[in-house]
């Protein structure tokens, strides 16, 4: 990858951090610190991001800061559905490189890429977001604050590192 600034990358992953402590959400936050730099990602594609949040729908799967920095990179880098011409596949094939490149990463970074997993590795235990009991002892922890600023660094570092991968080239 070709270097990139790394000043405006911690800048925007600090940015985004701060977003998530004020907003809460991993996958419309790190998508939202990501808008604030980048104008190909919508305002629609960060509201709609939201339900993905708490591993895709709080079904405790893919986290949402994962899935948050893969849409901008989809939605920087995919061709549109119906283009099946050669630039539209090579830029198929740019997108694909790139996801892959974030995948390894955050699996460098984080050992995994779900909700669950990262609980896991940060708290030291899982909270189930499908279950109502399991929710409101998360919100309300005494540990909620270390809870929150643990998965705002989460969201911040996907966001620089979306950046990273969106900024270099190919």
């Amino acid at each position: 990858m070709a270097r990139v600034e790394p000043g405006l990358l911690d800048e925007i992953g600090q940015k985004t951090k701060e977003i998530y402590l004020r907003y809460h959400g991993c996958s419309w936050c790190t998508l939202h610190g990501l808008k604030q730099y980048f104008d190909f990602i919508s305002e629609d594609l960060v509201t709609a991001s939201k339900v993905l949040e708490g591993g895709c729908g709080g079904s405790m799967g893919s986290c949402g800061a994962y899935c948050g920095g893969l849409l901008a990179i989809g939605a920087k880098f995919n061709a549109p559905i119906e283009d099946l011409s050669d630039e539209g596949l090579a830029r198929q094939e740019i997108c694909k490189n790139k996801r892959v490149a974030f995948r390894d990463w955050f699996l460098r970074e984080f050992g995994t890429t779900t909700c669950a997993g990262l609980q896991e590795r940060l708290f030291g235990r899982t909270f189930n977001w499908m279950d109502e009991k399991e929710s409101q002892e998360f919100e309300n922890s005494p540990r909620h604050d270390e809870y929150a600023e643990k998965c705002g660094s989460v969201a911040g570092k996907s966001a620089r590192m979306a950046a990273e991968i969106i900024l270099s080239e190919e």
